[in-house]
């Protein structure tokens, strides 16, 4: 088979909300990023992007060469990572039944002890490593170096199909997806006003809109500036199957004009984390 250089270079760049634990005014946002054929590729943050290989529906590197791949993402703060998993799909690895076929796994440099000294039933198998959080914690470079090698003598033939790195870390806010009079492209709106502009937050199995303090939540153009809501009410604005929520703002209070083009949502949850989220908004009119 055609050799080939299984490479990720990551920081997405869509973001979604995601899981959120109360710590203090933090939350706990995710990245995540995929090498190789496995197309499960999405914008799901803001601080990874990610370009790979054309599906083929092949394993990659079928031979005995060392596979590595690199991540990039954007800096995090030191200590505020909590947890990394790396998810492994590969290709006759039989590390537990013949101690000939001895592959080590490094992160820049690091071994990850016993990674494939498991029993695998399957020539094809998942491996999922819980990484300490320190190995990303210390990059200053904001790259990881994912290696995947023989120990020695080079007797095995392998191949990675994919991986995905995932990592939560404490975030001051957590972002959201919203919509500036949703239905509406573009969201237009006369800057002479004096009615109510609405706005959709929108819901997922990782965002509970039902959590928000809607006393908390207001809309301007600069995040935790502006209006305070007026109204809300829940629907599935997005037919999505998760519930959304809608707000209505009085647009004098927005602070918004003619020079504005982005309009910024933020508030609180219940438990206190902070949350907020923008859009392209267009101000029509005007002195």
């Amino acid at each position: 088979m055609k050799k080939k250089l299984l490479a990720l270079f990551i920081a997405l760049t869509l973001v979604l909300p995601v899981s959120f634990v109360g710590a203090e005014a933090s939350g706990i946002c995710s990245c995540s990023s995929v090498a190789g054929d496995d197309d499960n590729l999405g914008r799901t943050c803001d601080c990874m992007d990610v370009t790979h290989e054309t599906d083929d529906g092949d394993f990659d590197l079928w031979d005995a060469s060392d596979k590595s791949w690199t991540h990039t993402f954007s800096p995090i703060e030191s200590g505020k990572i909590i947890r990394a998993t790396l998810t492994v799909y590969n290709f006759n690895i039989n590390d537990k039944v013949d101690p000939y076929y001895d592959l080590k796994m490094y992160v820049d440099g690091v071994e990850i002890p016993n990674a494939f000294d498991e029993v695998q039933t399957t020539r094809t198998h998942t491996s999922v490593f819980e990484l300490d959080p320190s190995l990303f914690n210390e990059l200053e470079d904001g790259e990881a170096i994912v290696r995947i090698g023989n120990a020695g003598t080079h007797l095995d033939e392998f191949a990675i199909d994919y991986a995905v790195l995932e990592i939560d870390y404490y975030c001051d806010s957590v972002p959201v997806i919203i919509d500036i009079k949703p239905g509406s492209d573009p969201s237009s709106f006369g800057a002479n006003s004096k009615g109510k502009i609405p706005v959709a937050l929108f819901g997922s199995a990782n965002f509970d809109v039902t959590q928000v303090d809607d006393s908390t939540v207001r809309f301007g153009d600069s995040e935790g500036t502006g209006a305070y809501s007026t109204q809300a009410g829940l629907e599935d604005k997005n037919g999505d199957g998760f519930m959304d929520k809608v707000y209505h703002f009085s647009f004098p209070e927005t602070n918004l004009d003619v020079y504005d083009t982005v309009g910024y949502l933020s508030g609180e949850l219940l438990n206190g984390v902070k949350f907020s989220g923008s859009s392209d908004v267009n101000i029509v009119g005007g002195k």
